[in-house]
């Protein structure tokens, strides 16, 4: 499971969290929201949303 915060309502978001293999270098998935509904991409490392600087 991952929490994160939701970049376009601000909540914080549970998903369930597939099980991969971490690699050194960040490593994105993605999850729908379920509170905006909107596909977001998350960080496995951090759990922190992608932004434009990433």
């Amino acid at each position: 499971m991952i929490v994160f915060r939701c970049p376009q309502t601000g909540m914080n978001v549970q998903t369930h969290l597939e099980k991969q293999q971490r690699q050194e270098a960040q490593s994105f998935a993605s999850f729908t929201c379920p509170a905006c509904t909107r596909l977001h991409f998350i960080d496995l490392a951090s759990g922190q949303p992608m932004t434009r600087d990433r």
